[in-house]
């Protein structure tokens, strides 16, 4: 089923929605995707696969690429909905899927993403145990996708790209693995759309502030292809200063300060990885200082230069 829906105002923190269609819906699953439409085939395959009643799960996905049309063959025993996104973002996008979701719980993860095949029964067993809970977040599990043997790259991301457990200390998580109430995310005001990057953990700290219940299972999991290039590794770096230093006031003076310091504590992280050889950190600790020039170099360009924020 396609549904288009009219471009909301474009302000954030303000979330526009719709009246739930079914309130027997239990899960809608929203995924934004962006020039990556082989990958998300996988994904829903791997929905697919979910030994859950189809009546209480929708796939509702979101092309935020605006010059090009998602390919027409997208098959599934679970109903999808599709819809396009002009505006730049995968917050953005999130918002939109979220405000045409069906479902009492809106389960969001990324087009890149494959879930394990017992995801969606722990999370609704978890609902079912758990339903005074807002937010719940699961694991990532960051893996080398065409090797079995990590590069550089993937190493450096495998170590330092997305650490659940360690978010969910601050009652943090990312997008690729996190549900939330349809009502609360209503409450909450939705992700900040004018932001590239670091609107999943935004969202999170407010609604902490706000006193809605948050708990990480590490049961719940998502397989996560690992950065395998350089040109993977610096697009997130700079899509990450340009979400921070685009702040405003202390944020924003924080955020320059934190790049401009050496990266002794990221540094301390890959000499303390277990599961990797010296040979394998030494490779990622030169990644490190690589990426961390870029991102001195982008903050000047941001900064003083008005430079666009990559997506």
């Amino acid at each position: 089923m396609i549904i288009e829906t009219a471009e909301p105002e474009a302000v954030p923190h303000i979330f526009l929605y719709s009246k739930v269609e079914s309130e027997a819906m239990l899960l809608s699953i929203v995924i934004p995707v962006y020039k990556d439409f082989e990958r998300l085939e996988i994904c829903i395959k791997a929905i697919d696969k979910q030994a859950v009643d189809r009546h209480l799960v929708e796939i509702v996905i979101v092309n935020n690429d605006s010059n090009e049309e998602l390919p027409g063959a997208l098959i599934a025993k679970t109903p999808i909905k599709i819809l396009n996104c002009k505006r730049e973002g995968s917050y953005a996008a999130r918002n939109k899927g979220a405000r045409i979701a069906a479902g009492s719980y809106l389960v969001f993860t990324d087009s890149d993403c494959i879930p394990d095949d017992e995801w969606l029964v722990n999370i609704e067993r978890i609902i079912s145990d758990n339903p005074s809970l807002d937010l719940i977040s699961g694991h990532v599990e960051l893996y080398p996708e065409y090797s079995k043997l990590p590069n550089p790259f993937e190493v450096y991301d495998m170590i330092l790209g997305i650490n659940q457990r360690a978010y969910a200390k601050e009652k943090k998580s990312v997008t690729a693995n996190l549900i939330i109430k349809k009502e609360s995310f209503i409450k909450l005001g939705g992700f900040d759309e004018s932001s590239f990057s670091g609107g999943d953990h935004e969202l999170c700290v407010r609604a902490n502030r706000q006193g809605f219940k948050f708990k990480y299972f590490p049961r719940l999991v998502v397989y996560h292809p690992a950065r395998n290039c350089m040109s993977q590794v610096v697009n997130k770096a700079k899509r990450r200063i340009g979400g921070r230093v685009g702040a405003t006031g202390n944020k924003k003076m924080k955020a320059i300060v934190i790049t401009l310091l050496p990266p002794f504590v990221r540094l301390c992280k890959i000499i303390k990885a277990d599961d990797f050889s010296w040979r394998d950190k030494i490779k990622a600790a030169k990644v490190l200082f690589i990426v961390k020039f870029i991102q001195i170099a982008e903050v000047f360009k941001v900064v003083f230069f008005n430079k666009k924020k990559l997506r």
